[in-house]
């Protein structure tokens, strides 16, 4: 029975779906071999391999500095790199088409109009893979963290200069990772569709990605369900290749643990180049991080779109005085804060059912972590598809069930968590793998039966990994865009599908301003853990 009630919601809500995209894309092939698929296909190739690109040539230099030379104020550039995977990309665009939009960019205003032309597949790719960058970044930088020190000692004392040693020691075990790291920019690439529709569909000429297709085929009257799952199948098998691809990597990036005694590894002496790459370095972060929300803010105080004179906090007043806005804000906060708690609980639950059912128990963790595995288009038209029509589960012939989800919020929901399930398994079984398992021994011989001892002896343990992942799921959720878009009923407006109408149709300036009051949200819950995380005992 407990295997049973662990295995339902996951059978259900997401294994079904995908199961049922499969095999009505299956049964509609025949929507893929359009010119309109094709090109699309050829946009998210196109698109997602230069993002991809982009990361891995910026993203591998930039671990090693940040990692193993003394390059200047590493620690915060860190922390600035990594900035991007805690906003939407969608925000990022928006910083790019106020900064380099031909006719009214900001930069193309000091440059001359038209220097610049962030749309196409070209601006896709480099605001991607900006946001991609710390996949990059973070997976070769734990791979140079994590080599054997006498790795180094060994190549030192045979007489290999620090350069070389770098060169044909470290570099060649983080590369692996770094590669790896790529990959998953290019499946964050392929499902993204915010930005390919921001930058791509009113491009001249225009660039499709499957995504947008997608969205075409859904919502804009160009065809039906089943064709944009057949385009979704194709996503999906996209998907799955490059995850595969990534897996391998990550497998031949294995690197040995450091384990020699009282041996570190020493940072490399930049020596008369510190100065002039750590300015490099601040300046790469200025550019893909702080310009772009910079133009977001500014954009947010302008009259109108592309002038700087008389700055003012109009368009916040105006908006946050908007009735729409701060219904769709209690929406979205509210399906926010149930998510979360949803994907809290149950990763908890999955997390300790893995330690409890044995195979079973693995199996379930593996079929939670699949949907995050899978762009967030294909996860939405499974759902699409699988809940259009309203079920009806009879019992004795006398007692009726209906599951009626098309059209309602309740399909967000289940969407939402089931999309982000994977954080909530992974902060716990992470937790539980750190926690002392002496206390609920302690516990259990005072008496204490299971529940209580897990409750008073393990769970307190686990507060710091819940919390990540409850946060972390809220921010997430909070401007969710693709699921939204996909699912969200007409009148029902969130957040996410709020700032994709204001910056797509309506109001750039009002869609600044909710972008950069989130970004100050994630900027205050991010500085309040990390002093949280430095306040001492």
């Amino acid at each position: 029975m407990r295997r049973l009630a662990l295995a339902a919601p996951l059978l259900l809500f997401a294994l079904l779906p995908l199961g049922r995209l499969v095999a009505e894309g299956l049964g509609h092939l025949d929507a893929i071999a359009t010119a309109e698929a094709r090109r699309a296909l050829s946009g998210t190739l196109l698109t997602s391999s230069g993002a991809a690109l982009f990361a891995f040539l910026l993203g591998l230099p930039l671990a090693v500095l940040l990692v193993r030379t003394d390059l200047p104020a590493r620690r915060a550039l860190r922390a600035i790199f990594t900035l991007p995977t805690a906003l939407p990309p969608f925000i990022f665009g928006m910083g790019w088409v106020a900064l380099a939009n031909p006719k009214a960019g900001l930069l193309n205003l000091a440059l001359g109009e038209g220097t610049l032309d962030i749309y196409g597949s070209a601006g896709i790719a480099f605001v991607l893979g900006g946001c991609g960058l710390p996949l990059v970044v973070l997976a070769a930088s734990a791979s140079l963290e994590r080599v054997d020190a006498s790795l180094e000692e060994a190549a030192r004392l045979c007489g290999a200069g620090p350069l070389r040693t770098l060169a044909h020691v470290s570099l060649p075990l983080a590369l692996p990772a770094a590669l790896s790291g790529a990959a998953l920019v290019f499946l964050f690439s392929a499902s993204a569709f915010g930005v390919p529709y921001l930058l791509g569909v009113t491009a001249s000429p225009p660039t499709t990605t499957l995504t947008t297709h997608v969205y075409g085929l859904v919502l804009m009257g160009h065809g039906g369900l089943a064709s944009a799952g057949a385009i979704a199948l194709v996503l999906l098998t996209l998907a799955s290749a490059v995850l595969l691809a990534s897996r391998l990597a990550s497998r031949a990036g294995r690197v040995r643990l450091s384990s020699g005694k009282g041996i570190k590894l020493r940072p490399l002496a930049l020596g008369p180049w510190r100065a002039p790459l750590g300015v490099a370095a601040i300046a790469i972060a200025g550019v893909l991080v702080a310009l772009p929300l910079g133009a977001v803010f500014l954009t947010s105080l302008e009259p109108s779109f592309g002038r700087l004179e008389n700055l003012s906090l109009q368009h916040w007043d105006r908006l946050l005085h908007t009735p729409r806005v701060a219904e769709a804000a209690l929406r979205s906060v509210g399906l926010s804060l149930a998510a979360a708690a949803l994907v809290t609980l149950l990763g908890l639950a999955y997390a300790v059912g893995r330690t409890r059912l044995g195979n079973v128990g693995r199996a379930l963790e593996l079929a939670a972590a699949w949907p995050y595995a899978v762009p967030g288009t294909v996860l939405g038209m499974g759902l699409l598809l699988t809940f259009s029509m309203d079920w009806r589960v009879v019992i004795g012939g006398k007692l009726t069930f209906v599951l009626a989800l098309a059209n309602t919020l309740w399909l967000v929901l289940i969407a939402y968590t089931a999309r982000h399930l994977a954080f909530g398994v992974r902060h716990a079984s992470d937790g539980l793998s750190q926690a002392d398992p002496s206390l609920t021994e302690a516990a259990r011989v005072c008496g204490a039966p299971p529940l209580r001892a897990f409750l008073d002896a393990t769970l307190p343990q686990l507060k710091a990994p819940l919390a990540a992942a409850f946060t972390l799921t809220f921010l997430t959720c909070a401007t969710e865009l693709t699921l939204s878009v996909l699912l969200v009923p007409t009148g029902q407006d969130l957040l996410g599908t709020v700032l994709f109408e204001l910056m797509s149709y309506a109001d750039p300036a009002a869609a600044s301003v909710l972008a950069g009051g989130f970004v100050l949200i994630v900027l205050t819950v991010l500085a309040g853990r990390t002093l949280l995380v430095r306040r001492p005992a």
